[in-house]
């Protein structure tokens, strides 16, 4: 089928324009449907990549309960703007949210939200601010949805418990030869997994309550309007019952590093201050009068746990012979778990800066 065969599938308003591709994601496919009938809605398809999600009927099911619940507290504050601050999923014809091609494909088609910005990354401070505030207010808006509402799309996403057993496996295995190469990085590993399992045995504890996370929080997953005034929250691919911490530790991974995820130059790599409490303010204005003092707490522990997490995916990846990221070259997996290890040891080293801005803002 065509993709204008495949749009003409769901309940849009008007008639199908032209169709074109958008955007520049990773995982999925994205066209831009543009509407040929004057002052009728364009709109967004998307082809919902199943390799890597492998239940999409259970994602689409999240992202509707998610929606029609933001869309609810929305209406209520900003009821003229709610096409615009919330994501609307056309359904298809048949009444699903989704529709699959004859081949196996899962395709689904949103509003398209226009006039807005996005950054992929950002110096910022106010940008910075303005994203996490917008990430906090999407936690709070969901506060009242019980975790157990919603489903897994990806399980043991952010287990720090179970990459580190994946990591044990892969050491054990060295199926690409290449353990001697990161002995250094393996005893950096093991000599801080403790710590780092802060946060899951809190959560295995109840000492901190599942919430509906969104498990992606990097700035170009925020649309801002003309004035760079957080708008709506995208990419919601990734919703599962998780903990507030992993929101606010990947915002800080992704936002605060000077550096590239990949930087070779380890001397460019390190965690922002300015950024980091810029962030950290944005997003606690937002979930301040939610959050318990054992949740506040935790953030600390979550902005050096999401770049070791993620160093340790990349290490496995390197160990097992690059078989989950596309790579550039054979080191790259090697390179990336090296810059993100900076990121976390540039974090241990300010420390007291980085709790001393928690405590004044918590």
């Amino acid at each position: 089928m065509t993709v204008e065969e495949i749009a003409a599938q769901f309940a849009t308003d008007g008639t199908i324009g032209k169709v074109q591709p958008h955007g520049g994601g990773h995982i999925n496919d994205s066209y831009r449907i543009l509407n040929g009938t004057q002052d009728h809605p364009d709109y967004l398809l998307q082809r919902v990549n199943h390799y890597v999600f492998k239940d999409v009927e259970l994602l689409m099911r999240n992202m509707v309960l998610v929606t029609d619940h933001v869309r609810a507290k929305i209406q209520k504050d900003h009821p003229e703007e709610v096409e615009r601050r919330c994501m609307t999923i056309i359904p298809a014809i048949d009444g699903k949210s989704y529709f699959k091609d004859p081949e196996g494909n899962y395709w689904r088609v949103l509003r398209f939200i226009e006039d807005h910005l996005v950054f992929d990354s950002t110096t910022d401070t106010d940008i910075a601010y303005e994203g996490a505030r917008t990430f906090g207010a999407f936690t709070a808006m969901l506060n009242d949805l019980p975790a157990g509402e919603v489903g897994t799309v990806i399980p043991d996403f952010h287990n720090m418990k179970w990459r580190l057993t994946q990591l044990e496996d892969s050491i054990r295995k060295d199926a690409a030869g290449r353990l001697k190469e990161v002995k250094k990085e393996i005893d950096y590993v093991e000599s801080r997994s403790k710590m780092m399992l802060t946060i899951h045995e809190l959560g295995e504890k109840g000492a901190i309550p599942l919430r509906v996370t969104h498990n992606d929080t990097k700035i170009s997953n925020i649309l801002f309007d003309k004035n760079k005034k957080g708008l709506c929250v995208i990419d919601l691919d990734t919703i599962q019952p998780g903990y507030v911490t992993s929101d606010f530790g990947d915002g800080i991974r992704t936002l605060t590093n000077t550096g590239e995820e990949d930087d070779a130059n380890l001397d460019r790599v390190s965690m922002d201050l300015d950024l980091f409490e810029a962030f950290a303010s944005g997003f606690l204005d937002s979930t301040r009068d939610i959050l318990s003092d054992t949740e506040k707490d935790a953030l600390l522990y979550a902005a050096l746990l999401f770049p070791y997490m993620q160093a340790v995916r990349f290490l496995i990846d390197y160990l097992d012979g690059d078989v989950y990221y596309k790579t550039l070259h054979k080191e790259h997996n090697l390179v990336r778990a090296r810059a993100q290890f900076k990121l976390t040891q540039d974090g241990e080293a300010k420390l007291d800066d980085l709790k001393q801005i928690i405590k004044n803002l918590a």
